[in-house]
């Protein structure tokens, strides 16, 4: 759960999310029948370079998007407290990241008002609170929802919500999962209950109790059993918690997130802008351990658990994007001390996303082993996208699975190496040893695929599928070097799949340097159509994958100029929170101190809320109606610092190896 707490004097507002309140259900063929048919048709087309045939062809390949669905907000629970604007003084408000507890405060004719907040994971609740030196609250709770014709009842001792996840954009209108919610209420006034409204006169304190849960994943007859089953384990967990007194459940949520943001620590001395850097480390941590937990049902979608109702009503949805979202979400799991988060990306991947993969690669591509495209959602997903431009793209499992690779090397964990990690990169290894194919000059290939989501330009015309893409390239090289470690470490490199895996690895397309001195995006010259694109996937060998590291010089220089000719002129860059992170973590593995500096900087001068967040503004190639929160923005940031102060990779320990003067 999580929620959004506005603050105010006369009126204050909890919007209210839940990671499993999907729209969509998992029921569709998301393969289209015939599609491995025509991939090979593609591969054969794109060898040609007839890109227009191709571009023709894939529509007998792409997804079948179905009820694929979106994560939905729940809906908003509003306070209107009685007190004027206009009488009251001194108000604050603030979010103690190290406990995880939002307050507000103001004086009202000589009395002290004061609020507080927190989504306790020790006892899965969230908890709000109104408090008053005198009785002079007159409040009035309300439940709004964005959807009509959803049910709420206002009795004396709660608000009651049924909630459908039901959209028409990303689904059919009738799938999704059923939420019901519940606001105890706790208070010394008078409660009187109307229909639309909860009204509590006379009255000093009011505590709300509130919980939410939702039938995902469950089986039930009908939607009446549904409900009934879902109200009793409610119940049972309200007469629980509601015996705890708010003071209690507080003191135990915040030594539960205390210990986790006490795990790092970050002092800087300098300028106002440096003294920024260590709230915004602590608080792309802090949103990233509120997002996902040990016991979390899903990993966290593009925006964790806060739903600001736009990214669902856009192109993109809000999902698990597996072209870089999902996985900068989890960036500062291990580098910053909290392993115990990916937990529930590597149960999503083990018992979700890779059974659902095995179709894919069986449906879509007519081979073994497991496979996931470009984006995925709460029903495991894992269908080429439905539309050509950014499909075919069958590494995004690759990608994602590489977490747990790193997993294992952060903790040690042979036993979590052995039964979790190897058999899954194991059965991926095998897809891509079928996948590959020669070139005709010695070395294997791969495609047709997309360079994530960038186009190229052949005599005006814009195509995104061909062959030997460097982005494809790079993430295979890094599952069969991920592949031949493990079974290293296992005793297992004798094996005849791990002996394939090294043979073609040596085989891959290396990298190829454009004659404008840059990484090659593509097998072709052919120009970029956007020369100054959000994405860089080419360049992730340089982050997180250290393929290309300052010590082969001829990459790094390459690696560089890539960079400069994206940022000419800056103005023109398609700026975002996740794409300027990965500005700044390419500069600081690249050694650039000055320059990864100024990507923070221009990050928090255009980018950053004055709550914390960092959006996602529309823009030309991502367009949306409004800022789009996404919770990859600050975990990109945090992981640049932590990478800017500390790194760990090609088996070298470097401390400081980016420090900006100005750091202190």
């Amino acid at each position: 759960m999580g929620a959004m707490v506005y603050g105010g004097i006369d009126t204050d507002r909890i919007d209210l999310s839940e990671s499993t309140f999907f729209s969509g259900d998992g029921r569709t063929q998301n393969n289209r029948e015939g599609a491995a048919k025509a991939f090979y048709k593609m591969r054969d087309e794109a060898s040609r370079e007839d890109f227009r045939a191709v571009k023709e062809t894939a529509k007998d390949f792409i997804g079948i998007r179905g009820n694929y669905g979106t994560n939905l907000p729940v809906g908003s629970i509003v306070i209107e407290t009685g007190l004027p604007k206009d009488q009251a003084e001194d108000y604050q408000r603030s979010l103690d990241l190290e406990r995880g507890v939002a307050v507000s405060g103001w004086n009202f004719r000589g009395k002290k008002i004061a609020t507080r907040a927190f989504a306790s994971h020790v006892h899965k609740v969230i908890y709000y609170e109104i408090t008053a030196e005198d009785r002079i609250l007159n409040l009035r709770l309300r439940f709004e929802s964005p959807r009509e014709g959803e049910y709420k009842n206002y009795n004396i001792g709660c608000l009651y919500f049924e909630c459908d996840a039901r959209e028409t954009m990303h689904s059919d209108g009738t799938t999704g999962t059923l939420l019901i919610g519940k606001a105890a209420i706790h208070t010394d006034g008078f409660p009187k209950a109307a229909e639309d409204a909860l009204e509590i006169r006379q009255a000093s304190r009011l505590g709300l109790y509130i919980l939410m849960d939702t039938d995902f994943g469950c089986e039930y007859e009908d939607r009446l059993s549904q409900i009934h089953q879902m109200q009793m384990r409610m119940n049972r967990h309200l007469v629980a918690i509601e015996e705890i007194s708010a003071d209690k459940l507080e003191e135990a949520h915040g030594a539960d997130m205390k210990e986790l943001a006490d795990r790092t620590t970050l002092e800087l001395e300098g300028d106002e802008a440096v003294s920024q850097i260590p709230l915004m480390f602590q608080m792309g941590r802090y949103l990233l351990y509120s997002a996902s937990r040990e016991d979390s049902k899903l990993p966290p979608h593009l925006q964790g658990v806060w739903n600001d109702n736009v990214a669902c009503r856009i192109g993109w949805t809000c999902d698990m994007h597996l072209d870089i979202n999902t996985q900068m979400n989890y960036w500062p799991a291990l580098v910053t001390g909290l392993p115990e988060t990916e937990l529930p990306l590597f149960a999503w991947i083990r018992d979700g996303l890779a059974p659902s993969g095995r179709e894919t690669a069986k449906v879509s591509y007519g081979l073994k082993g497991w496979v996931a495209e470009l984006v995925s959602n709460a029903w495991n997903y894992t269908a080429p996208y439905w539309a050509s431009p950014i499909a075919p793209c069958p590494t995004g499992g690759v990608w994602i699975l590489t977490h747990l690779w790193e997993y294992y090397q952060y903790t040690g964990d042979e036993g979590f190496l052995r039964e979790t990690a190897f058999p899954l990169i194991e059965e991926a290894s095998g897809f891509f040893l079928e996948y590959l194919f020669e070139d005709g000059k010695g070395n294997l290939t791969c495609g047709p695929s997309i360079s994530p989501e960038n186009s190229f330009s052949v005599n005006g015309e814009v195509y995104q599928i061909s062959n030997g893409c460097t982005y494809e390239i790079l993430m295979i090289r890094e599952l069969f070097t991920i592949y031949e470690e493990a079974a290293r470490i296992l005793k297992r490199e004798k094996e005849p799949g791990v002996k394939k895996a090294r043979a073609a690895r040596k085989r891959l397309l290396p990298y190829r340097i454009t004659a404008e001195g840059t990484i090659a995006e593509w097998s072709h010259d052919y120009p970029a159509a956007d020369s100054q694109h959000r994405h860089t996937s080419h360049l992730l060998g340089v982050f997180p994958f250290a393929q290309i590291t300052p010590e082969n010089r001829r990459l790094a220089k390459a690696a560089e100029k890539t960079l400069e000719a994206k940022l000419t002129p800056e103005e023109n860059w398609e700026d975002t929170g996740w794409a300027r992170s990965m500005l700044m973590l390419y500069e600081a593995r690249l050694r650039h101190p000055d320059k990864a500096w100024h990507h923070i900087r221009k990050m928090l001068e255009k980018l950053l809320e004055p709550n914390g967040f960092i959006i996602h503004p529309p823009t030309r190639g991502a367009g949306a109606f409004d800022n789009v929160y996404e919770l990859d923005g600050n975990t990109g940031l945090t992981s640049c610092i932590a990478e800017m102060l500390l790194q760990s990779h090609k088996g070298v320990l470097r401390l400081l190896p980016c420090l900006p003067k100005t750091w202190k």
